[in-house]
């Protein structure tokens, strides 16, 4: 099975052919339909040679189909009549691709109303933090009001008392 790359390979090399027999790229550009921008693209591996693009040059310059998707040896098409091949079956028409990124979509999908859930679990502990901080708030201000005048008027200590007894005061 041919590449991508080894088909991008075989198309710029049709294009250095075809300015080799004295065509500009502004010829070839402007006979096969194609822009500039999409052969450059394709020169820095930025996109690939698409079934489209490949039978616009076959077509405006009676190239071999199997040439750019094979790497065959002909070149030019013997029969001025015969008209492009369809794409090799070995070419994949995208439906592979297609259902990736049908996948990383819905992938995509679940992981933002992940982040959603996520988020609104971070906000809820937020509150309960500051609900509990409010309350650590109040709490040292009750024992920062309370003095020891007021902890002496109590004549008993509460200790910890064993398992079923009650605490015992000084009393």
């Amino acid at each position: 099975m041919v590449t991508k790359e080894e088909i991008n390979g075989y198309f710029l090399e049709a294009i250095r052919r075809l300015k080799a027999e004295g065509y500009t790229q502004k010829d070839i550009v402007k006979a096969a339909g194609l822009s500039q921008n999409a052969i450059s693209k394709i020169k820095t591996g930025q996109n690939n040679a698409g079934d489209d693009t490949i039978n616009k040059l076959c077509t405006a310059f009676k190239l071999s189909p199997d040439f750019i998707y094979r790497g065959s040896e002909q070149f030019k098409m013997e029969d001025k009549e015969q008209q492009p091949a369809p794409p090799a079956p070995t070419i994949d028409n995208g439906s592979a691709i297609n259902a990736a990124l049908a996948a990383k979509d819905e992938t995509i999908e679940t992981l933002k109303a992940r982040i959603v859930d996520l988020q609104q679990t971070i906000a809820d502990k937020v509150e309960i933090i500051k609900d509990r901080e409010a309350r650590i708030v109040a709490l040292e201000r009750q024992l920062a009001a309370v003095s020891t005048s007021d902890i002496e008027r109590y004549p008993f200590s509460v200790g910890v008392a064993d398992e079923g007894e009650r605490p015992r005061s000084n009393v």
